[in-house]
């Protein structure tokens, strides 16, 4: 039997194992807990996802490609600048392939992906697929590039840096017209980016008409269609034009334009700045000497931002920044400098719908309560294989 002594020194020793038992149990608890929660802000204090939409494959991966470095650029920037809010941002890219289906499958993917606001499409023909789309989920559509008539003025979740083509028609169709004296211009256009070509071609044409000239022929290829081309240069030419206006992609341009000098053609050949990458040198050549266009920003500009960021381009991808990596550059970054502690859909839209002007790389920008945008343009030609500016 145990003594008295003996039973309380027993009763002591099990309280106090059952006593540490319990602190420990308390420990890990509290240990788990607190893991659950750090693991659960640590998922909400993630990175920052944008995405981009552009086609980074097919006939118009040149613009695509540019689109999607000038928006990483914007991205690993503002990531070395401390990113947002104490966040990483993350840019997630997308290839439309030029291809509708593609483009609204992509698109529900970013939005999938949790993307904050997606960068592009980079053609109207992508934005008017996506645009109802972005609407439907609510995620902020900001393109770079997309020119079309068909989304000016809409209050909808889609923005642009780029301005429509009635503007630049009119501005191309006096440039034709009072600069160069041309009253007969031929057109070829192509439909698989109609969005775009058709609103060109109607306003180009609409403003020719009233300063005196005239469209002599209208014809149109299907971009990869190459049987399409010889029909449309052939029938172009028939119309006896002094001038030709080509809006196409940069490879279909610079095949276009090799037709028409192959055929005897020596009048000026125009186009819109669609064409205007480094692609219709490269397969144009001599060709596309003398092919003129208007620029949305200014190639030969020497101010200290704009050269700093050329120049940054230039190492960090090993070409030159063209229009859409400028202008992809400048909408990422507006995207970003619109989010802050509370980086939702629904709040970037409100500050985008408030917003009325930007400092973009080569200036301020105007933007007014729809989304559109204002700019400056710049009369441009290719000589001896550059793209320069026509004084």
């Amino acid at each position: 039997m145990c003594t008295s002594t003996q039973l309380l020194a027993l009763t002591m020793g099990i309280e106090m194992r059952q006593s540490w038992r319990a602190r420990v149990l308390l420990t890990t608890t509290l240990a788990v807990l607190a893991c659950v929660v750090l693991s659960g802000c640590a998922s909400v204090r993630g990175p920052i996802v944008i995405g981009y939409l552009g086609g980074l494959s097919g006939r118009t991966s040149d613009l695509g490609d540019a689109g999607r470095d000038g928006a990483l650029l914007a991205v690993e920037e503002a990531n070395l600048a401390g990113g947002v809010d104490g966040r990483e941002l993350e840019l997630l890219p997308a290839d439309d392939a030029q291809d509708v289906t593609k483009a609204a499958s992509a698109f529900r993917e970013l939005e999938a992906a949790d993307a904050v606001a997606v960068i592009g499409p980079m053609t109207s023909a992508i934005a008017v697929t996506v645009t109802p789309i972005a609407d439907e989920l609510e995620v902020p559509l900001v393109s770079p590039t997309t020119s079309t008539d068909e989304l000016t003025g809409r209050a909808d979740w889609f923005y642009r840096l780029y301005p429509d083509n009635s503007s630049a028609a009119r501005k191309l169709a006096a440039v034709v017209h009072d600069r160069l004296g041309h009253t007969r211009v031929a057109m070829i256009y192509d439909l698989a980016n109609r969005a775009h070509t058709e609103t060109w071609a109607r306003n180009f044409t609409d403003e020719l008409t009233l300063l005196g000239g005239s469209v002599t022929s209208s014809e149109t290829i299907t971009s990869g269609e190459l049987g399409t081309y010889d029909i449309a240069v052939d029938r172009a030419l028939s119309s006896e034009p002094q001038c030709v206006f080509v809006l196409a992609n940069a490879l279909d341009t610079a095949r276009l334009a090799t037709l028409l000098r192959g055929a005897g053609f020596e009048g000026h050949v125009i186009t819109s700045e669609w064409s205007a990458t480094e692609v219709v040198i490269g397969y144009g050549g001599r060709a596309v000497e003398g092919m003129m266009f208007l620029n949305t920003f200014d190639r030969e500009s020497t101010t200290s931002g704009y050269q700093g960021f050329a120049k940054r381009f230039r190492e960090r991808f090993g070409y030159e920044a063209g229009f859409a990596s400028v202008h992809a550059y400048d909408a990422t970054r507006l995207v970003i400098s619109q989010l802050d502690s509370d980086p939702t859909r629904a709040a970037l839209r409100g500050r985008l719908d408030g917003l009325r002007s930007f400092d973009a790389i080569q200036g301020g920008l105007k933007l007014d309560a729809t989304g559109d945008v204002e700019r400056d343009y710049f009369l441009m030609t290719i000589r001896d294989g550059v793209f320069v500016r026509v004084e």
